[in-house]
């Protein structure tokens, strides 16, 4: 885990100005809002750890799952011919116990440093992620795909360097951002495309040094953020959670 955390402090110190370590004291923050998080279970088999996306259709049959390797063992079992011929709706469940198991793992390509991962190919050093494809240090996130520095982020694309990003394409050292594309240095905003240097902006294009749609210029845009990311930095380091997500910041 240590390139992990090294690049969990690196980019926390780029995004929000302050590197944070240990990144398992944030995981529960950084989990929050994601389409789907990491599930655990035990092999019905060994008893060993399984992990899966915990999906609807996944959790679903969660009590009843293989490792990958034992499901290839696992898959040489067969009814018999006196088994199939008796075979009914009604009698399905039990004399389909003995086949029935099975693993929804899927590990794709050459992997380095990937941990309670489910669902992944060609990565490096990911963690506590689902549907991981051609990423590099990700962590408690839900499908990043061509994406590295991803903190926290759900259905990420060709993203860097994000913290809590959700639903969002070519994204870079962004934080609390929703629905946007093609932005960079936003923050705790929705619904924006090519805006730089952005605070608190929703459903604009073409925006630099914006703070609530409005460009205000460099020297103020840099004085808000400065007051922001020291507000940001003293409570993740005081409660190792945000109470204000973009998911609540226009709620009363």
């Amino acid at each position: 885990m240590n390139e992990l955390e090294e690049a969990f402090e690196k980019t926390t110190q780029l995004v929000l100005g302050n590197g944070l370590t240990d990144l398992n004291e944030y995981k529960e923050w950084l989990e929050k809002d994601l389409f789907g998080k990491i599930g655990r279970t035990k092999s019905v088999k060994s008893g060993k750890a399984v992990y899966f996306p915990s999906v609807p259709n996944f959790e679903r049959i969660a009590g009843n799952m293989l490792t990958l390797e034992e499901s290839l063992e696992y898959g040489k079992n067969a009814l018999s011919e006196k088994q199939v011929e008796k075979l009914s709706l009604k009698n399905a469940g039990e004399t389909l116990k003995g086949i029935s198991s099975t693993s929804v793992e899927v590990v794709y390509g050459h992997n380095i440093g990937i941990k309670e991962c489910a669902g992944y190919g060609p990565s490096q050093y990911c963690y506590r992620s689902c549907f991981a494809w051609f990423d590099k240090f990700c962590a408690c996130s839900f499908w990043p795909r061509t994406s590295e520095y991803c903190f926290g982020v759900s259905r990420i694309l060709d993203s860097k360097f994000c913290i809590r990003c959700f639903d969002s394409t070519n994204l870079t050292r962004c934080f609390e951002v929703s629905d946007s594309t093609s932005c960079s240095d936003l923050y705790f905003s929705h619904n924006c495309e090519n805006v730089r240097d952005g605070i608190l902006c929703f459903n604009i294009k073409n925006k630099k040094y914006a703070v609530g749609n409005i460009e205000v210029g460099r020297e103020q845009y840099m004085r808000i953020k400065k007051m922001l990311l020291e507000w940001v930095g003293k409570e993740l380091e005081g409660k190792k959670k945000l109470e204000i997500r973009i998911f609540n910041i226009g709620c009363d």
